[in-house]
């Protein structure tokens, strides 16, 4: 049987192009360092490289995702630890105004001037900004600072944020990254307890004007109930006061008689000679509202000196002198007429004997207190969210590596194996260019 040369040419001729196509995949291989290069390659394999593309890219997505928010969370932190100790240095500052020994109208508007510096730290620290995002504004809009002060100096602030405290999608999960204006500055506390922002300039105005002022410790209603006057439909009356729920801490008890009598013994503002006026209040006298508390209090002003208010947000009754220099005043239980003890009207109210400039101090004292106490709760929690971010961080990282090396045994190429097939396939095709090129000298004479 004879063969024909252009059989034997085309023979050879698709020999080596196989070889120089397998001689290129191979060097393409060890040139990109990837077995696949194109879905040809292996599309059961390339499926599975293109999911674990996938995986990857959101895992180190998650990763970055969480390390952004820890940073943001540590910025935040530290804005709080500066807020910390501006509260630190305005308690310093109280204790240090609280002292008897200094005289009035001389060193305490001094501290005021200090305090009110104080205030001007923790507007600027409200308005915060962590790149073009203020911190403390909530999810509401982020173009305008959420503080902005009332009054020059300030004595309010209006806030344009919301107390919902923005999130992220870390890790398939919904994530806090910051805090809110409430949490982190009390702001619309609902226990009663100031703000930074109100705390601070009333503090800065105890010590500027000095008024003999106290104020109930906390608020009256201990179940956060709102006392608003006699027109509220909550318990407002005295002899409610003890019935359940408690409106008080210390259950309010009348006297011998059913009643509750207290004296206040102050300064006529007009003669500026001593004056005092006691009140009889029965189960039925409103803490506010028509002919309560503070309006009988309010209508013997021109006699003691003091005036009584009732603060609807803070739940706290509070008595200043109005007499020229704010001079002290007495509050005490007294019998009321036939009985034979007093009430402890005072103890149930948490107001003092004593009403002083210092008293005033004291309870402020015990509102940055427990103001600092809700700061520090707002940092505990950003560094518990601070741990766990870095937890969701290192578990994410390692599942992207883990990832990251299956996807190279699936794609990458195997160096030394393709090497050797390469070096195999280079002498095949250098030997079928040699039998090629032999092979072009004969003719058919050569063969018969």
């Amino acid at each position: 049987m004879r063969i024909a040369t252009s059989t034997i040419y085309s023979d050879q001729t698709t020999s080596i192009d196989n070889l120089s196509a397998q001689y290129q995949s191979i060097g393409a291989d060890l040139s990109t360092g990837k077995s696949l290069n194109v879905p040809s390659d292996d599309p059961s394999q390339v499926s599975q490289d293109l999911t674990l593309t996938t995986t990857i890219a959101q895992e180190n997505g998650d990763a970055s995702n969480a390390s952004a928010a820890s940073n943001e969370l540590t910025f935040t932190d530290s804005t709080l630890a500066s807020l910390t100790s501006v509260l630190q240095t305005a308690r310093s500052l109280a204790v240090e105004g609280a002292t008897d020994i200094i005289p009035n109208g001389t060193q305490r508007p001094l501290i005021g001037e200090q305090i009110n510096g104080l205030l001007n730290q923790a507007l600027a620290l409200a308005n915060q900004q962590y790149g073009t995002t203020y911190v403390f504004a909530g999810t509401g809009s982020s173009t305008s600072a959420p503080i902005t002060a009332v009054g020059s100096p300030a004595n309010g602030v209006i806030f344009t944020g919301n107390n919902q405290a923005r999130t992220e999608l870390i890790n398939g999960q919904q994530v806090q990254v910051g805090t809110t204006m409430q949490a982190a500055f009390n702001q619309g506390s609902t226990n009663g307890t100031p703000s930074v922002f109100t705390l601070l300039a009333t503090l800065r105005d105890t010590m500027d004007q000095e008024p003999a002022s106290i104020e109930s410790q906390q608020p009256i209603n201990t179940q956060n109930d709102t006392i608003e006057g006699a027109a509220s439909p909550l318990p407002t009356t005295l002899g409610q006061v003890a019935g359940p729920p408690p409106m008080t801490t210390v259950p309010l008890t009348a006297d011998s008689t059913g009643q509750y009598s207290i004296e206040i013994d102050g300064t006529n503002p007009a003669s500026a000679a001593a004056g005092s006026a006691v009140f009889t209040f029965t189960a039925a006298t409103p803490v506010d509202g028509v002919n309560g508390v503070i309006q009988q209090i309010n209508a013997q002003t021109g006699t003691t000196g003091v005036t009584a208010s009732w603060n609807v947000a803070s739940q706290r009754m509070t008595l200043t002198s109005i007499a020229n220099g704010s001079p002290p005043f007495l509050v005490s239980d007294v019998e009321s007429p036939g009985a034979t003890n007093t009430s402890n009207f005072l103890e149930a109210f948490q107001i003092p004997n004593q009403v002083s400039v210092t008293s005033n101090l004291s309870t402020q004292i015990g509102d940055i207190d427990a103001v600092m106490n809700q700061v520090l709760s707002a940092r505990a929690q950003i560094g518990q969210q601070i741990q766990n971010l870095a937890a969701t961080s290192t578990q994410v990282q390692t599942l992207a590596n883990d990832n990251t090396t299956t996807q190279s045994g699936i794609a990458d190429t195997n160096i030394a194996q393709a090497t050797s097939q390469f070096t195999l396939t280079q002498t095949a095709l250098q030997a079928a260019y040699a039998t090629t090129t032999r092979l072009e000298g004969k003719t058919l004479i050569d063969y018969l």
